[in-house]
């Protein structure tokens, strides 16, 4: 039925396997499926001959509690649906090799028509896209980072602070936001280049990445602007953290000859209060802290009526 070779190996070229398929056999009252027949791109999935194989339990992962775990699912579903309303189970399983390494599967189990004599025959194909799978993260670690800073990105910044604001409608738990700008960043441009400015956006980053909790998010917001959300915190908690990393900024050797400062706007988020309305507030925040001097945390409380308005 298959072309078969008598030992399997890589194929021409180096390419990686492409559908695997194994010819099964399952009794009726029995969880126990054995293999009837392999192709080439099993033996190679697998590294196991096909005379391995034959009368064997069929591996859908390496993993032996996932593969029995498949295969009374596969039991399960025949039992409650009939082999004529059977239209198959699948998935994408993570097969953890012996070498601690893991592949991605992508499998289905389909029926080739129904019992004969108490036994079903069924067809289980394989392709291992563990490629595809870190292509689309890479993708999408891509799409949601700042490749300079390695902080996520604006967008994907919007996209937590939405799901954050909704957490804390629900439970009612502070959560606070904190927005730093470089003071004086384009003259730092100016006089030392954009090399150097680089330099400093990615020290910045590392300096807040290394001071935040795992529960804290960090995002680069644009040009010299960086976003810190920081759930479970009051605003005077998160006033205290933005100081205490505005002294830190000071006493760092950043790649110029003077120092360096930031200022922080601080706010925590109201009951109800929209993405806009709550990256309003923590800028006017942000303006103030400029505008009283720079190198300075400026909570909202301090912010005025009329700049609110």
């Amino acid at each position: 039925m298959y072309k078969h070779y008598a030992q399997p190996g890589p194929e021409d070229g180096g390419e990686s396997p492409g559908h695997a398929v194994a010819i099964l056999s399952m009794a009726r009252d029995s969880r126990r499926v054995q293999v009837l027949d392999v192709n080439t791109d099993y033996q190679r999935l697998w590294g196991r001959p096909r005379k391995e194989w034959l009368g064997a339990t069929p591996n859908v992962v390496e993993q032996e509690a996932a593969n029995q775990q498949i295969i009374a699912q596969l039991h399960d579903a025949l039992s409650t649906t009939g082999e004529r309303d059977f239209e198959g189970i699948g998935g994408r399983e993570v097969s953890r090799q012996h070498d601690g390494s893991r592949r991605h599967i992508e499998w289905r189990i389909t029926a080739m028509g129904g019992y004969q004599h108490d036994t079903i025959t069924l067809v289980l194909t394989q392709r291992d896209v563990t490629g595809q799978v870190e292509n689309e993260a890479q993708l999408k670690q891509l799409a949601t980072t700042d490749m300079l800073t390695g902080l996520v990105n604006r967008s994907q910044f919007d996209t937590t602070l939405k799901s954050e604001l909704s957490r804390h409608d629900r439970y009612a738990r502070p959560l606070s936001l904190i927005m730093l700008d470089i003071d004086y960043f384009k003259d730092i441009n100016d006089g030392y280049g954009h090399d150097v400015g680089d330099q400093i956006l990615v020290e910045m980053a590392n300096l807040l990445k290394g001071n935040l909790r795992q529960a804290d998010y960090c995002a680069r917001w644009g040009g010299e602007e960086f976003m810190l959300l920081t759930p479970e915190t009051s605003l005077e908690n998160a006033v205290f953290l933005a100081d205490k990393i505005r002294r830190m900024i000071n006493t760092s050797n950043f790649p110029v000859s003077g120092p360096v400062t930031a200022s922080f706007g601080v706010v925590e988020a109201k009951p109800q209060e929209s993405v806009k309305r709550i990256m309003k507030r923590v800028d006017n925040a942000l303006y103030l802290a400029k505008e009283k001097g720079r190198d300075q945390v400026s909570p909202i409380e301090l912010v005025n009526s009329a700049r609110l308005a």
